[in-house]
């Protein structure tokens, strides 16, 4: 962002008093109003840095609010700060290794002596005997879904009772679930251990001795879980502390790991005499990309809608690249636009895509050199929070592993997390959102002229339509 001082939507949301949800689209400056605000909380309001918590949800995006905040305010993950609650009070524990649930997941299945529960498993994935099972994919693919149920168990702060009423879907899957539970949360228990999600519902205990705050930012508020989000109300309870958060509901895409996109839409609902504003100018995007995109992502009738304005304009943001051949294509491509750009960001659904579009042998981490310049790969997910001059989007194909993924999560993990969310791909729809809004200029977007993704389709069908009634 270039500005040097705030907007006038910016400036309301730095000088507000009333707790707040604001709502930052991609490239609208929410890092810049953040610093803007602690500044104006400790010159015009008089708070002590001290008094001021902020919290973001990376290492990597604390350590960017620390070099951006020029005050000696605590800026931490939500770990850290529970770290700090449990510290503050005189806990003792331990953290668990971050590989522990695998470990004992394994574990419990290479112990298993019970030999009735291994008829059941054998038979369920139709195979001759217990070694084979455990020899065999389906093995791996299980240990997968207990694990993840696990963790997003925790993080949506379930109960044993809330198992019960989803169990009658699959009596053997949560009966292994429980088991492997057990297991684990013994093992926890026996070294006074916590693991991450632990940490945090251990704080939350501790909050009312915990009285430090007047003033909570909280940063990516739509990656927020049902645990992070206790742990913050329990602070509020104990310090009436007023609560300013920054997100964007557009760009919620982690509710595998358990975020929950509820908290965001119902803020007001969970913070009484509070109140929402919106960032209306973006800075990175040109109008024309914000017309595109924001009438994509508002397909979906859950999303916020809101006017976006740009004083960037460009006549084609978005360039449509079928190919038959992957490599050549996506290599005239590179050939077309790095004397024209310095910074190339390539982008995909997936870890593996970029195998398909460039040479295995010739890349180093997902990096490679391209007529003497470093080009970097990421997923979508990856990508969350970055910006480059240029993208390119690559393998959007209809198929399992195209854009929209369309793997299927097991029913007990989509009960689990069951929201109001009616609208296919609802998630996936956001993280193309994403994806589209990380360019400064034009995307570029590689798809198969045979099989190509909706999304592709989609929009192109829109994309006359939009613009014209755009101007």
């Amino acid at each position: 962002m270039l500005e040097t001082k705030p907007d006038q939507f910016q400036q309301a949301a730095i000088e507000t008093t009333k707790s707040t949800l604001l709502i930052a689209a991609a490239g609208s400056g929410k890092t810049f109003t953040i610093t803007h605000k602690i500044a104006y909380l400790i010159n015009n309001q008089k708070i002590r840095p001290e008094e001021i918590l902020v919290i973001s949800f990376t290492n990597k995006s604390v350590d960017d609010l620390k070099r951006k905040i020029n005050y000696p305010v605590d800026i931490y993950t939500f770990h850290k700060l529970a770290i700090s609650i449990l510290k503050y009070n005189q806990v003792t524990y331990h953290i668990a290794p971050p590989d522990l649930l695998a470990y004992v997941t394994e574990e419990y299945f290479y112990q298993l002596n019970e030999e009735p529960l291994q008829k059941q498993i054998i038979k369920s994935y139709g195979l001759k005997d217990y070694p084979a099972f455990l020899e065999s994919r389906a093995f791996r693919e299980l240990t997968k879904i207990i694990m993840t149920f696990i963790s997003l168990y925790k993080t949506n702060n379930k109960t044993i009772a809330d198992l019960k009423k989803i169990s009658k879907y699959d009596f053997l899957l949560m009966k292994l679930i429980l088991n492997v539970m057990a297991c684990y949360n013994s093992e926890l228990k026996s070294t006074n251990s916590y693991d991450f999600d632990d940490l945090i519902i251990a704080a939350t205990k501790y909050c009312a001795n915990y009285k430090k705050y007047r003033y909570i930012i909280i940063d990516e508020f739509q990656d927020t879980s049902q645990v992070r989000w206790n742990l913050i109300a329990h602070m509020r309870a104990a310090t009436e502390a007023k609560i300013f958060v920054v997100g964007d509901d557009y760009q919620s895409i982690f509710k595998f790991s358990g975020c929950y996109i509820n908290i965001f839409l119902n803020f007001t609902q969970l913070v009484p005499d509070s109140q929402i504003l919106k960032l209306k100018y973006t800075y990175r995007n040109s109008q024309e990309l914000i017309n595109v995109s924001c009438h994509f992502i508002t397909q979906n009738p859950r999303q916020i809608k809101k006017e976006l304005l740009s004083s960037k304009h460009l006549k084609k943001p978005l360039r449509f690249k079928p190919y038959f051949n992957a490599q050549r294509a996506f290599r005239r491509l590179l050939q077309k636009i790095i004397l024209k750009y310095d910074d190339i960001l390539i982008l995909g659904r997936n870890n593996f895509d970029l195998k398909k579009f460039y040479p295995a042998g010739q890349l180093d981490n997902d990096t490679f050199l391209f007529q003497n310049k470093l080009i970097k790969y990421l997923t979508v997910h990856s990508a969350k929070g970055l910006e480059a001059d240029v993208v390119i989007l690559i393998n959007l194909t209809d198929s399992l592993y195209g854009f929209p993924n369309k793997i299927v999560n097991n029913r007990l993990i989509n009960e689990l997390q069951k929201d109001e969310e009616k609208m296919l791909y609802a998630e996936e729809r956001r993280l193309f959102y994403v994806a589209l809004t990380r360019t400064r200029n034009e995307v570029y977007l590689l798809y198969p002229w045979q099989n190509k993704s909706p999304f592709i389709s989609e929009i192109k069908k829109n994309l006359k339509r939009i613009n014209m009634n755009n101007h």
